[in-house]
């Protein structure tokens, strides 16, 4: 089948969730499926998508919409606007290159990566897909109830608002809807009336990610993630504040390492005599690998955590609140440890430090999990099946009125 992915952002490398989810999956489908990838791109991203092209039938980018570059400019727009995702997500550019691309070939499937990318029309008889990463106006909604600075709580519940619009819309106007997780599914799914949804599980490369034969590192804590994405930065500071000095009072000798691209100065100025703030790796395995326990202190979340898994194929120890495992088939006291508040989640991660039997245990048992249940080549034939259930409903059904509508987001 010809497919086009439509993307906010070049997956790859596959350093962070979204990118890794978009890589993966576009990786094992083109093993069955023509891919055509088009996607926001900077100029020096454009120069590493080499990678991209080889699995790719065609890689086409555009520059990223001025929304994305001026962000404080675009935010305060947004109050009276347009929701700050349309800023950051529409232009006229990918407007005149998405047109091109579907005047010159017959797509049998596009599929839109994140509902921030359905403001276009999609002209045509292809299949519509929607690959709902997260349900975002769930998580903006997490989001201001838990923001205590009175303006930003009143600018996040305006968001939310208006992006709870747009996202229904782009989800109501396409032929097929995916989640990363049952709960999404049924969130959505309340909200549709006749557009089929299909959970697509986020997965994890249990060859790429293995727990290896570097030595463990028993003192050490590590937090994983793109510290631009606001749940991370949230998390990680909350923790910071709430949880290490608890753990650290009781063992003085733990450490904490975080590993992510661009951290905010907030972020940047924790590090200190037992906290490693990193920024971009070229690898995350070596420190997964030695890490004693893996802490995931995430407050607000939609979709689910591709680290949770990766540091599960890596045989690790992970000690996660209720929302940062949400959606994954992971048990309490199992293959991970589960605690909601500061003493309970410091507790937890002290009974791991303290005991390296649990460790190996609680990191044999989520290796397994992830070999069983994670695993992309499963997960994409799935997908590959649904986008033939769909190509077949839509064939016997001719081109009704549902096909032949035009697919748009919000207007200005």
């Amino acid at each position: 089948m010809e497919v086009l992915i439509v993307a906010p952002y070049p997956p790859y490398p596959p350093l962070f969730g979204g990118a890794a989810r978009g890589y993966h999956l576009l990786r094992t489908l083109a093993r069955e499926h023509r891919i055509t990838l088009l996607c926001f791109a900077s100029r020096r991203e454009r120069a590493g998508l080499g990678p991209l092209r080889e699995i790719c039938a065609a890689v086409h980018t555009v520059e990223y919409p001025a929304g994305a570059r001026w962000r404080r400019l675009y935010q305060a727009r947004s109050i009276i606007g347009q929701a700050y995702n349309y800023y950051t997500c529409y232009s006229r550019q990918m407007v005149r290159a998405l047109t091109a691309l579907l005047a010159r070939r017959s797509f049998d499937v596009v599929q839109t990566e994140f509902s921030q990318m359905a403001y276009y029309r999609i002209h045509g008889d292809a299949v519509r897909i929607v690959d709902e990463h997260n349900v975002e106006y769930r998580l903006l909604e997490r989001t201001w109830r838990q923001e205590r600075d009175p303006l930003r709580r009143v600018y996040t519940y305006v968001q939310a608002r208006k992006f709870r619009r747009d996202e229904l819309a782009a989800c109501r106007r396409a032929d097929a809807v995916l989640t990363t997780s049952e709960a999404d599914r049924q969130i959505l799914a309340s909200e549709l009336s006749g557009t089929p949804t299909r959970v697509v599980p986020n997965g994890v490369d249990t060859e790429f990610f293995s727990p290896g034969d570097r030595p463990e590192d028993p003192n050490r804590l590590l937090f994983t993630g793109a510290m631009n994405y606001a749940p991370n930065a949230d998390g990680i500071a909350s923790f910071c504040s709430e949880i290490l000095p608890r753990i650290q009072a009781a063992r003085p000798e733990t450490t904490l390492a975080i590993v992510g691209k661009e951290p905010p100065p907030p972020i940047r100025r924790l590090a200190g005599d037992r906290i490693v703030v990193t920024g971009t790796v070229p690898d995350v395995r070596p420190w997964m690998q030695q890490a004693g326990v893996f802490v995931v202190p995430l407050r607000v979340g939609s979709g689910t955590r591709l680290k949770i898994l990766e540091a599960l194929a890596c045989g690790r120890a992970v000690v996660s609140t209720s929302v940062g495992c949400e959606g994954l088939e992971v048990t309490d006291g199992e293959d991970i440890l589960i605690a909601d508040t500061a003493p309970a989640f410091a507790d937890a991660v002290i009974r791991c430090l303290r005991d390296p039997t649990l460790r190996r245990e609680l990191g044999a048992r989520g290796r397994a999990l992830v070999e069983r249940r994670y695993r992309w080549d499963a997960i994409a034939r799935d997908l590959s099946g649904f986008y033939r259930e769909l190509s077949e409903a839509r064939r016997a059904s001719s081109i009704g009125p549902r096909a032949a509508a035009s697919w748009e987001g919000a207007r200005r």
